[in-house]
């Protein structure tokens, strides 16, 4: 069991703990997994969360760095609750579950959670925030629109600010993760976070890691 883990007895712990308490879909081991992971990189990282919702993984990426003590989280996010035609209606029923709008609930949680230093937001939908992003960027977590289409134009866009051996992680990519209208991650680790692009593909339950690979010369 989860609650289990030797590693709850340290910092990373405690943040996918928070993390577990904000509505969400990713499983106590993912939020544990992208918060140790977050730690791991060194110096000042940047990392881009495409499709934080309420701040679930937020709070796990953003503790990760908390604990180093450098780098930053940058949610990009419209916080509408729109998506592609799947998602949507979760997205609306949550949304309607409380009067509290979604970016104030996210901010209620990233503050509760104590890591809202290491947090900074850009409202609004991705391919308007990519048009002005000018840092590279070390860790990319895309978990945004699931569309076939939605996910290829999202990943499309933000792949040439990934660095050369910077870190992708995609959400829903499991094989029973496929949903039609939903498959769009499952399609690109198999169709697109691949050699050459990409190298050292890990499926950690519904997450895929990979490694962008350097520029060939």
């Amino acid at each position: 069991m989860w609650l289990k883990h030797p590693d709850l007895r340290h910092g990373i712990g405690k943040f996918a703990l928070r993390s577990q308490g904000i509505t969400g879909w990713v499983s106590p081991e993912e939020t544990m997994e992208l918060a140790r992971r977050s730690y791991a990189i060194d110096g000042d990282a940047v990392i881009v969360e495409v499709g934080s919702f309420l701040g679930g993984s937020t709070v796990a990426l953003a503790g990760g760095r908390k604990l180093r003590g450098q780098g930053r989280v940058y949610c990009v996010d419209p916080f509408d609750a729109s998506g592609e035609d799947y998602s949507r209606p979760f997205y609306v029923e949550i949304r309607d579950s409380e009067v509290t709008p979604l970016r104030q609930r996210f901010e209620q949680n990233i503050t509760w959670a104590e890591v809202r230093e290491w947090i900074e937001v850009r409202e609004g939908l991705s391919s308007t925030i990519v048009k002005t992003w000018n840092s590279p960027i070390d860790f990319l977590f895309l978990d945004a629109d699931l569309s076939s289409v939605g996910a290829r134009e999202i990943h499309d866009a933000w792949f040439p600010w990934l660095k050369a051996g910077g870190t992708i992680v995609l959400d829903n990519t499991a094989d029973n993760d496929f949903r039609p209208g939903h498959e769009g991650n499952w399609r690109l680790v198999r169709e697109v976070i691949v050699p050459p692009a990409y190298s050292e593909q890990e499926r950690f339950r519904s997450l895929t890691f990979a490694r962008k690979a350097p520029v060939s010369t």
